[in-house]
């Protein structure tokens, strides 16, 4: 039944494109515009309403594996639930536009506050020595660390949404290393979330890369960051064999990148930390590209060099994300791991710059 769920996720997101495609075309329905924001970088006017989609093709895989009772109902409602406030904000930023971000930062800390109290998420130990005590005597601590780890993942993926492909792909390369581990472990109900999203990606994928055709928008990005905290720490609680920094590894690339922006926004430009630029690592690599290949100034040449700029950073997602899947139980491995990412991120970046 996992297999079906998968099969059709796919299906009904890769038919939700076409009718999104369809309706921006003749009824220019959620159209996003080229101008007005340095970050842009395409040059028609593209649906960026991806991520209903997505919703729509992961919801009915959701019934599939429901039916074949790998996931409770209870469980599925509370998640429903959870994602509610999340998907209101991000449905009205990519119909209408311009919602506050305090209003968009609300609706992540209610949905994650929810999926702790629903969902039963929780940080239950990070195996680090004086920290983990703490974990079990005051179990609020654990209950306050999800809903800060889990509401600011949505933003994280938002944050590095800017190419085509390059949210998606690396929101599937994340789902999937959730779902090889669930699978190490013998948790059908993980493992088979993880695929209904990772199916869900996929047909959306088709119609974003190398084309772009349709966006992700807020919609799709917060919800694969969500699903992808949610899964990850879920995960990390109902296994102990499970290294609490696979967690942390396995979603460094989106976190750090959220870390990172905040502290150059305010800290080096005195700006505030979540106010939209065009300095991400993403945009640099456009940018070198764009000048190296010499595609800077046709549009179809700007579409081009669109494309190619998401695999560098694919290839940057796997370098945390492999690790995290090759010492999942590794503790020691994986902080190196995630030292190492941090490490070369910082030096790309200098680089690039």
């Amino acid at each position: 039944m996992i297999r079906q769920g998968i099969a059709l996720a796919a299906l009904v997101s890769w038919l939700g494109c076409v009718g999104l495609i369809v309706a921006a075309r003749r009824w220019k329905f959620g159209l996003d515009e080229t101008r007005g924001e340095t970050q842009k970088k395409h040059l028609l006017p593209t649906p960026r309403s991806g991520g209903m989609a997505i919703a729509l093709g992961f919801v009915a895989g959701l019934a599939v594996v429901h039916a074949g009772g790998y996931s409770p109902w209870r469980f599925n409602l509370g998640l429903g639930l959870a994602l509610l406030p999340l998907m209101l904000a991000a449905i009205w930023e990519d119909l209408r536009r311009h919602l506050a971000p305090l209003l968009r930062a609300t609706a992540g800390v209610l949905s994650a506050g929810l999926a702790v109290a629903l969902c039963g998420a929780s940080i239950v130990r990070l195996d680090i020595p004086g920290i983990d005590p703490l974990l079990q005597h005051w179990p609020t601590l654990g209950w306050i660390l999800a809903v800060v780890g889990i509401g600011a993942m949505p933003h994280a993926v938002n944050m590095i949404d800017g190419f085509h492909g390059l949210a998606a792909v690396v929101g599937a390369m994340i789902l999937s290393a959730i779902g090889y581990v669930a699978f190490k472990v013998n948790d059908p109900q993980i493992m088979s979330l993880a695929g209904i999203g990772v199916g869900a990606l996929l047909g959306f994928l088709f119609w974003n890369w190398p084309r772009g055709e349709i966006f992700l928008g807020d919609t799709g990005a917060y919800c694969i960051g969500f699903l992808a905290a949610l899964l990850a720490v879920l995960l990390v609680e109902r296994h102990p064999q499970i290294s609490p920094w696979f967690a942390l590894l396995v979603l460094a690339y989106p976190a750090w990148e959220l870390l990172f922006s905040v502290y150059r926004r305010r800290m080096l430009r005195g700006r505030p930390g979540m106010r939209a630029d065009s300095l991400h690592l993403h945009h640099l690599i456009y940018r070198r590209l764009a000048r190296a290949l010499r595609l800077g100034g046709p549009g179809h040449a700007r579409t081009s060099v669109n494309a190619y700029t998401a695999p560098y950073l694919w290839g940057l997602a796997a370098f945390s994300i492999g690790p995290a899947v090759l010492w999942w139980n590794r503790t020691p491995l994986l902080i190196g791991s995630c030292a190492v990412f941090v490490v070369a991120y910082g030096w790309a970046y200098r680089r690039l710059m």
